[in-house]
């Protein structure tokens, strides 16, 4: 297998892998590059379309994914991420790894976290 191959296996989001967990092994392994490079990557694959993701993210003013974990309602990971509980494909909610605001894509209004 080349390199190219091997990072398109690291890289593509993991089985029932949510927003925030993809992210988050991604920023361990790779940083950040001042983008949304890995939440677009995320929603190309499975969500795309979902346009929800790109209000919150301008309300939130998440310019790049490291803003990503905190607008999903949580604290950036110290190290690597607990493993991902999994969300159902083409879901935008977080897994029950994370807190969720009450105004996430998928949730409603006042919800508990």
């Amino acid at each position: 297998m080349t390199n190219a191959g091997l990072l398109d296996l690291w890289t593509e989001p993991q089985e029932r892998e949510c927003l925030g967990c993809y992210v988050s092994r991604l920023l361990a392994d790779f940083g950040c590059d001042g983008t949304l490079r890995w939440t677009r990557c995320w929603r190309a694959l499975r969500a795309p379309g979902v346009a929800a993701l790109d209000r919150l993210f301008r309300r939130r003013d998440v310019k790049c994914d490291c803003g990503v974990p905190a607008a999903l309602g949580a604290a950036a990971w110290t190290g690597m991420p607990p493993p991902c509980a999994g969300v159902r494909r083409g879901s935008t909610r977080p897994c029950s790894v994370w807190g969720r605001p009450p105004d996430t894509p998928g949730g409603a209004r006042g919800s508990p976290a």
